[in-house]
């Protein structure tokens, strides 16, 4: 039978165990995997938002068009939203430079 010393329950919302996760190992560095992703992933959300608001602001495309290259890049209706609200504001700094 396997060893299950130092073994910590992983359980649902409600407290039901669902499985059981072994300690890291000593050469394991100590990272929580999820809250390390958090950043790179927020980075690369960020990228394509700000892409696609740079796209928004320029005249050369339709905003049927930039939402075409949104969906086609994978944004979800809430992407496009937060591009089209990032042009948004960054159109209305340009206007105040002016």
């Amino acid at each position: 039978m396997a060893d299950m010393t130092g073994w910590a329950p992983v359980t649902d919302a409600a407290g039901k165990v669902l499985g059981w996760m072994a300690p890291a190992g000593p050469d394991e560095p100590d990272v929580d995997w999820f809250e390390a992703d958090r950043v790179p992933r927020a980075g690369r959300r960020a990228a394509a938002l700000y892409e696609l608001a740079a796209l928004a602001g320029d005249e050369a495309f339709s905003a049927g068009e930039v939402a075409d290259m949104g969906r086609r890049a994978g944004l979800s209706d809430d992407g496009l939203d937060a591009a089209a609200n990032a042009a948004l504001v960054l159109w209305e700094i340009e206007q105040q430079r002016k």
